[in-house]
């Protein structure tokens, strides 16, 4: 109880004075506006909407510019149906625009700067403003009340390294002394081969979590190493899955071995904190106040109850606007309501994202963040290569091919093929003109052929 209260009184709060941002309040306005009736909650939501695009419009460049081209002025936006009128934001224009989709000589002090993440390809470097990530963070504790837990209860996280190739020492106690600050530990899941799950297993034991979550393929090894050894149960209140598809076999397993609900979430690198499941486990909440979720099917019209693209706009990112996205991503949203009393709409789990992960040479499986973690560090962004696949057919040796239609300095081939020589018994970089798409017409990063994998 001492960490908790200290999580609560001086952990989070203390987050908030550092990074100017503001959980707390919003966490408070949150758990009010999640019962609005959906008129009040549609007038808040377009409200937001207007203001976005007005600030979009006045101070984007990109934006300036494609509303001027379409003929759209922020006072034509009346309802939240005329965001039909603003193209789609794709991946490809994130690239080419770059700093065209930021605010011009803003005070970045406070702005977090991010990127995309494995299941997208090369990183895009993302910046997120305060009031974007006070809702994020705020929506994402509320979630923790529908787990029934509370912010500040011991979490475990088995999550990619915050530096895959080198960390500072001072960097490393800062992250220390915050998790414990915030009652939290976070677990490196890039290092899982069976000698490590043992200590893995061991260290989680001691911690004694309430909730324990990350990558679904890090918990599903860590549950696969559980039930192989008959080892007595971790105990958490509630399990959480992320970054992967969860499959309906994949949910059993985890809740048969952990003994504990497993509860999804979804959200992208791009816009963050999207959707999330509550204790009825009918679909995942979408996070009214903080997005707008369109599905999309083949000839871009709005669909509900079936599958398509998902298209969103995030809220209140004024310092990099995402407005009608494109993740990538496929799902529905449900006319159906839920009976937990939340009013939002509810969505699928991720139904088109799925990826693969690769073995390194210690046995370790990891997936796509793995990858673009070590491109962002090494500062191979999207100005030297389109995108990339890693093709595996022996666990530890990679194929790593790289699309561009020039040549790529030799200096950036060997930083390369150095850094991850460090995990791989053999690395084969190509570079090549143009990556085919698979045969359901949809690019996948991560291509893994081998026989080896996770066998329940």
């Amino acid at each position: 109880m001492i960490r908790e209260f200290l999580a609560q009184q001086v952990g989070f709060p203390l987050q908030d004075r550092i990074m100017q941002t503001n959980i707390s309040g919003t966490l408070k306005f949150l758990r009010e506006s999640q019962y609005w009736d959906r008129s009040r909650l549609e007038e808040y939501r377009l409200t937001k909407l207007k203001e976005l695009i007005e600030s979009a419009f006045d101070h984007i460049p990109y934006y300036s510019r494609l509303f001027r081209s379409i003929g759209l002025n922020p006072g034509d936006i009346k309802t939240l149906d005329d965001i039909k009128r603003i193209p789609v934001l794709t991946k490809k224009i994130m690239r080419e625009e770059g700093d065209n989709l930021l605010v011009p000589c803003s005070d970045m002090k406070y702005v977090k700067t991010g990127k995309t993440g494995g299941t997208t390809g090369v990183p895009v470097k993302v910046y997120k403003d305060v009031r974007s990530r006070s809702f994020t963070w705020a929506s994402y504790y509320r979630w923790y009340e529908w787990m029934g837990l509370e912010v500040g209860d011991r979490t475990c996280t088995l999550w990619g390294a915050r530096s895959v190739l080198s960390m500072s020492r001072a960097k490393k106690l800062r992250d220390t002394f915050r998790n414990f600050l915030q009652n939290k530990k976070d677990i490196n899941s890039f290092n899982m081969n069976d000698i490590d799950l043992e200590r893995i297993y061991k260290k989680i034991k001691r911690f004694k979590p309430k909730i324990l979550k990350g990558y679904t393929s890090a918990l599903l090894l860590l549950a696969d190493y559980i039930e192989k050894n008959s080892l007595s149960n971790i105990n958490p209140m509630a399990i959480s899955t992320t970054s992967e598809m969860l499959l309906p076999h994949d949910r059993v397993f985890l809740e048969k071995v952990f003994n504990a609900p497993v509860f999804d979430q979804y959200g992208c690198g791009e816009v963050s904190a999207i959707s999330y499941e509550c204790s009825k486990h009918c679909g995942l909440h979408i996070n009214q106040e903080h997005v707008l979720c369109e599905i999309l099917d083949e000839n871009d019209r709005v669909v509900y109850n079936k599958p398509g693209r998902v298209i969103v706009t995030d809220l209140d990112n004024y310092i990099m606007p995402v407005i009608r996205f494109d993740t990538g991503d496929t799902a529905s949203i449900f006319t159906r309501e839920c009976t937990c009393g939340v009013t939002f709409p509810l969505m699928s789990s991720i139904s088109g994202r799925s990826a693969d992960t690769i073995i390194l040479k210690n046995g370790s499986k990891v997936h796509g963040v793995f990858f673009t973690d070590i491109l962002f560090e090494l500062g191979i962004m999207t100005d030297k290569f389109s995108r990339f696949q890693v093709h595996q057919i022996t666990p530890g040796k990679i194929n790593f091919i790289l699309e561009n239609n020039q040549a790529i300095d030799n200096k950036i081939i060997i930083a390369l093929k150095n850094a991850l020589s460090r995990f791989f018994d053999d690395v084969n970089i190509m570079v090549i003109d143009h990556i085919p798409n698979g045969e359901n017409g949809k690019f996948r990063y991560i291509l893994n052929e081998s026989t080896s994998g996770l066998k329940r």
